[in-house]
């Protein structure tokens, strides 16, 4: 049969679209590819290898932190096999992955609110804490304000100051639960819209996350600077982690991975590579981390 060149022109483009769709769950399984076979097989593999961290760091937690800071301390562990759990399921489940990377976003801002009540349980309360500071001044030039807080005087710390961090951190998992939210509606509805106005919600989820981030440095820095050892600089860099690996890095490979050529057309096309790549990446990254979690947390204060 003749095919004319329009209707050429046209299958191609309709190909060239489907590497962007993601198959029906149905499609997805009965077209597995090696690599995607082999992927759910060392995906799952990590996410056991993860759990068994977890809890060889849960039983040390239990035997060595004090029973104020115990169950704090096993939340911020548990940050990290949930983040597995949620790569792995986009492996298996191509279409929830906005779920899924909501599941990880949110585990960060929930994380942050647990650890800024561990710097202040670590020292009983905000109230010692003041006690114990004694009215010394707390610089507030920290990441990832330091260049623009410059010329800011130090923070003398009260109970006024202390709520208003305290505050600016409880926003984060309230917005950007919200708008993560608002966003997986109108993906699972709507996806062309999705695609029109997701940009204009980037900016308040930026402007949140870097107030949180702020004053959370603060409160670090401040317990730190009494008691450091405490550890927290490094239970800190701990948990900016699953930012950079999860959300930074996420979006810097989905973005340069679109620029290489993988997999072919729908139903295993370029979009499930890219996001079985991804993935598998963050698995094998949190397995790592949460190695780098259990010395953090495993040993009791010095």
């Amino acid at each position: 049969m003749h095919v004319t060149h329009a209707e050429s022109n046209a299958s191609t483009e309709e190909g060239q679209h489907n590497i962007f769709i993601h198959p029906t769950l149905s499609a997805y399984y009965q077209n597995l590819t090696p690599f995607i076979a082999l992927s759910m097989f060392v995906g799952s593999l990590l996410v056991l290898l993860n759990i068994a961290i977890f809890s060889h760091t849960v039983s040390k937690i239990r035997n060595s932190c004090d029973p104020c800071t115990r169950v704090a301390s096993i939340i911020m562990c548990s940050l990290y096999p949930i983040i597995c759990g949620a790569a792995f399921t986009t492996i298996m489940l191509p279409k929830g992955w906005l779920v899924c990377h909501t599941v990880m976003h949110i585990c960060f801002t929930i994380g942050a609110v647990v650890f800024r009540q561990l710097c202040f349980r670590y020292v009983g309360s905000e109230l010692t804490y003041a006690k114990e500071n004694d009215g010394a001044a707390v610089a507030i030039s920290t990441p990832p304000c330091c260049c623009c807080c410059l010329c800011l005087p130090a923070l003398m710390p009260s109970k006024t100051k202390l709520a208003l961090l305290r505050y600016m951190v409880w926003q984060m998992p309230i917005v950007q639960g919200c708008i993560m939210l608002v966003l997986n509606l109108i993906y699972y509805r709507e996806k062309d819209l999705y695609h029109s106005v997701n940009m204009y919600f980037i900016p308040f989820l930026v402007s949140s996350i870097l107030i949180g981030i702020w004053a959370l440095n603060i409160v670090v820095r401040m317990v730190n600077s009494i008691h450091s050892e405490y550890g927290l600089m490094k239970k800190m860099f701990c948990l900016q982690l699953i930012l950079l690996l999860c959300k930074l890095q996420y979006m810097l490979l989905d973005t340069q991975l679109n620029h290489i050529e993988l997999g072919g057309y729908y139903p295993i096309n370029h979009t499930i590579y890219k996001q079985t790549i991804i993935n598998l990446l963050i698995l094998v990254e949190m397995v790592l981390v949460s190695l780098l979690v259990q010395n953090a947390y495993k040993s009791p204060p010095v």
